[in-house]
């Protein structure tokens, strides 16, 4: 099967994604695996080089091979995307017919999915969105919620297929109009993420005592984060707890705020930014902590969420706790007893109180045993690949009626 995945997102600059994993997964089942993104000039790149294809592309698994396709560009930070929504159509369909694509798996919306489906229909190809996000929800600017609503909404129902990430995300999905949709929930590959002895180089190159106790929160950092919350009951939590210290592993478009945050309440010296890490050191970084938190706000934008974050966590062997989205209680029951689900706040008292426990390894063994038996990469990918052939069976029931 010749697969394509299109996103619109810079796939090299994005950090290890779903789009990464199921690429070079399916490529490593046997599978001619393509994509398809919008690459990112930076700041200052005027170069026309990065619009150049890139073959035998892996970056998870060494024995992948993904063929990149970079989207034409004006690029110039700002015109890049412009220049991407006008290109798109006629780029995809160029790359759809000279590579015989059999069916394609978009994970993208307003850059590139109106092409997309426009070439695909014109080409009798099946196309699957893959919903991981509700798009219109993350845009700040207020001018532009609308319009890309509207994008959603005429979209949904043009696709073969929807394949959500959680139930929540599936009603979402409907109610926009999608005719065919499913879930299958995200994988983790825990050969990958898994529990280590404590790096001490890493712990002395980021200052950290052998006797302190480390709590990681672990990803992208936005206002809805949560971070605010336990930064300003880090003063409670020192005087039950004098060795804490929190390791915030990620970057992102609030990092500079939580930074503030830290100066204000007079803890920075308690907190530890690193920025974004390589995702194949990830479980270094959680080798050093005891535990793990994802204190997420209980919002529209969060709510209908599974973090893969958490996926990864649970299989580097160490308790999480975690605010109750929907989203994470479908794919961990509370009465699993696998995550530690607490409200936002109280996290300060279930981080004391974790801290203090002798628990924590029979946790995070539990967890991690959970996730290799019921999420793995390999399991998400037989079940895409089965949708295919599925939708590849009916086109072809289809064409012979």
């Amino acid at each position: 099967m010749n697969i394509l995945i299109i996103h619109e997102v810079d796939w090299l600059k994005k950090v290890t994604y779903e789009i990464h994993h199921l690429s070079e997964m399916f490529s490593l089942y046997g599978h001619k695996s393509f994509a398809i993104d919008v690459p990112d000039p930076g700041k200052t790149t005027f170069s026309k080089s990065i619009t150049k294809p890139i073959y035998n592309y892996h970056r998870v698994y060494d024995n992948a091979s993904v063929t990149l396709f970079r989207t034409p560009i004006i690029p110039i930070k700002g015109l890049h995307r412009i220049s991407a929504y006008l290109n798109s159509y006629r780029f995809i369909k160029k790359i759809l017919k000279e590579n015989n694509i059999d069916v394609v798996l978009l994970f993208g919306v307003v850059t590139n999915g109106k092409a997309t489906v426009r070439a695909c229909k014109e080409l009798k190809i099946p196309v699957v969105h893959r919903t991981l996000d509700i798009i219109h929800e993350l845009v700040r600017e207020k001018f532009l919620k609308g319009f890309v609503y509207n994008i959603e909404k005429t979209i949904y129902p043009q696709f073969d297929e929807v394949l959500c990430q959680t139930p929540f995300m599936k009603s979402w999905v409907d109610e926009m109009g999608a005719k065919n949709s499913d879930v299958i929930a995200q994988g983790v590959d825990s050969t990958i993420m898994k529990p280590l002895p404590v790096d001490l180089e890493l712990q002395g190159k980021l200052g950290i005592n052998a006797k302190e106790k480390i709590v990681m929160y672990l990803g992208t950092v936005y206002s809805f984060s949560g971070l605010d919350a336990i930064i300003e009951k880090i003063p409670q939590i020192v005087k039950e707890i004098p060795e804490f210290k929190l390791l915030v592993v990620g970057g992102g478009p609030d990092l500079s705020s939580f930074k503030q945050n830290a100066k204000d309440n007079h803890v920075e010296d308690k907190v530890i930014f690193t920025g974004f890490v390589p995702y194949l050191e990830v479980s270094k970084y959680s080798s050093l902590a005891l535990m793990f938190i994802n204190p997420f706000r209980i919002i529209d934008v969060t709510n209908r969420l599974s973090p893969v974050k958490i996926f990864d966590l649970l299989s580097c062997g160490k308790p999480v706790i975690a605010t109750p989205l929907k989203g994470l209680l479908h794919d961990f029951p509370q009465n699993n007893n696998i995550l530690i689900y607490s409200q936002l706040e109280d996290f300060h008292k279930n981080i004391i109180s974790l801290l203090k426990s002798d628990m924590l390894e029979d946790i995070g063994k539990r967890g991690r045993e959970y996730v290799e038996k019921n999420f793995t990469w390999n399991k998400v990918t037989e079940r895409m690949v089965n949708e295919f052939s599925h939708l590849l069976e009916k086109k072809k029931s289809n064409l012979t009626d």
